[in-house]
């Protein structure tokens, strides 16, 4: 049986009067009855699990409106009103969350350990009050959802739903590979292995796919409604409910087991896509065999079932002159065209 998540959030606030260069999550407090309204609406259209309206809650994200202090009490506030919208219904409250913005280092300014720590802090909070998992939603960089993942898994005994973010190119912005995300996420102990954001069903269904081939742990899957145009300066997601609908039995044959929406996506999108898949189970995964050795960009299997991989120090200066010199006059050039695949062998 397949579960179902609610869709997008935000737009619905728009529509309800938040505007621009206002914190959405502050909301929890100051106009609890409107978050309220919206998670009822998805339970209406059959949403299983609704998310709390915590997506920017990380403490270094509120700090960007003076509100960092305020992340206990935004997290509480918004497992609040997600319970108070459930009532007796039997839907579960997802804790959700999404990326800081900013990219940790070497390819940005933040250190892991200030990621984490406010990764913590506000997960801890959403467990506290009583969120019955942790979603980890969006994430275009392997390394802030390692933080996030260790965070979660560190502060909560709760399911971790790990979610990651891709481009047209199959990667997600900072380079990752579905394959890659499924192997990693897997071995950092995530429950459940995903992805929403940017893309719609049709070019989700190869993301599935590749995961459902490097995990045996169940995929989730919450695409855009389409891929987003722009018209006269406003953000257009063209796919009518009854079009995504058509796409959510091949996305549970492909693998998924918990489907949902992301941006542009309404309760009546949901209410379709379930009218179609609730009763469909997704075929049955196994993990590879083998040991994989991963970077932030490609996985390589090491096993008997494999050739042979050949490990060897190409990128060290001692004899080589050349090599040497650059590094002491600071022209790191010879090392990357060392470190290129099939670059350097004899």
């Amino acid at each position: 049986m397949t579960l179902f998540f609610d869709g997008a959030m935000g737009t619905r606030l728009q529509s309800l009067g938040l505007t621009t260069g206002e914190c959405p999550e502050f909301w929890n407090l100051t106009h609890p009855e409107a978050i309220t309204a919206v998670h009822q609406e998805y339970i209406a259209a059959g949403a299983d699990i609704i998310e709390t309206h915590t997506f920017g809650a990380h403490p270094l994200k509120l700090a960007e409106y003076g509100l960092a202090e305020s992340t206990e009490e935004i997290a509480a506030a918004a497992v609040k009103n997600a319970k108070k919208a459930i009532g007796d219904h039997p839907v579960k409250i997802a804790g959700a969350l999404g990326p800081i913005g900013r990219l940790i280092e070497p390819l940005g300014d933040l250190s892991f350990e200030e990621a984490y720590q406010g990764y913590y802090r506000v997960i801890k909070a959403l467990a506290e009050a009583g969120a019955d998992l942790i979603l980890l939603e969006t994430f275009i960089d392997l390394q802030e959802m390692r933080a996030a993942v260790l965070a979660a898994k560190e502060a909560t005994d709760l399911p971790i739903f790990a979610q990651m973010t891709f481009e047209g190119n199959g990667r997600t912005v900072t380079g990752t590979d579905p394959a890659t995300a499924a192997i990693v996420l897997d071995a950092l102990g995530a429950h459940v292995i995903g992805a929403n954001c940017s893309l719609g069903p049709e070019q989700l269904l190869e993301v599935v796919r590749l995961y459902r081939k490097h995990t045996d742990k169940p995929i989730s899957i919450q695409p855009n409604a389409g891929l987003p145009t722009l018209k006269d300066g406003n953000t257009i997601f063209p796919m009518t409910p009854e079009e995504m609908a058509n796409w959510a039995p091949r996305l549970v044959e492909a693998g998924a087991h918990y489907l949902g929406g992301c941006c542009g996506t309404t309760p009546s999108h949901i209410e379709a896509m379930k009218n179609v898949a609730q009763s469909l189970t997704p075929p049955p995964a196994t993990k590879p065999p083998g040991l994989w050795l991963t970077s932030r960009s490609r996985a390589v299997p090491i096993g008997k079932e494999y050739p042979p991989r050949l490990i060897g120090e190409r990128i060290n200066p001692t004899g080589r002159k050349a090599l040497a010199e650059s590094l002491r006059n600071g022209d790191l050039l010879p090392v990357k065209r060392e470190a290129l695949p099939n670059r350097g062998r004899r």
